[in-house]
């Protein structure tokens, strides 16, 4: 379930495969930094009617489909993954709802990721279209190659000379060697 994570106050925040945050990771990281308390765990953060409607207005938002992985909040019971799952927006919201400083760092931290990935992938793209160039520059030669290697063009130059050669007085070939070798 878990792809990636995110380091928040040197804590890493685990982002599952739909993009969706640990809270439960993000309130570790507030706590170690002195910025949350126990009593600002997730599960309190999810009751808040308020967040509910939040959460409402985000799953609709666009999407008409009730799948699991399609939704803003995933509440996971037990096993490796286990914690709240939130969207990015609704991390966020969770982030302010701890303490606003919180926010900035959560926001930051998440921003610099995607810009991160982003810079990457541009530089991705350039490799990409270069290795391209650069394939398509080398069959060229190798298309050239081919047709001047055994058999080829070479080989009819070569079959061209000696015909050349075959026609000219013995005499006129001994002189002109002759002149190259001075």
């Amino acid at each position: 379930m878990t792809n990636q994570t995110v380091n928040v106050y040197g804590i890493s925040v685990r982002v599952d495969s739909e993009g969706r945050y640990n809270l439960n990771d993000l309130h570790a990281a507030a706590v170690v930094n002195g910025e949350a308390t126990e009593s600002q765990r997730p599960n309190k953060f999810i009751r808040s009617a308020a967040v509910k409607r939040f959460v409402s207005a985000l799953d609709s938002r666009g999407q008409k489909c009730r799948l699991e992985e399609n939704q803003s909040l995933n509440i996971v019971n037990g096993g490796v993954s286990q914690g709240v799952w939130a969207a990015e927006l609704l991390a966020i919201r969770y982030a302010a709802w701890i303490k606003p400083e919180f926010e900035i760092q959560v926001y930051e931290t998440f921003r610099e990721a995607v810009l991160s990935g982003i810079s990457s992938m541009n530089r991705l793209n350039r490799l990409d279209l270069l290795i391209a160039t650069e394939t398509k520059e080398v069959s060229a030669c190798a298309r050239a190659m081919n047709k001047w290697g055994v058999g080829g063009r070479k080989k009819l130059l070569s079959c061209a000379r000696e015909r050349i050669v075959s026609q000219i007085d013995p005499d006129m070939v001994a002189l002109m060697e002759g002149d190259t070798t001075q």
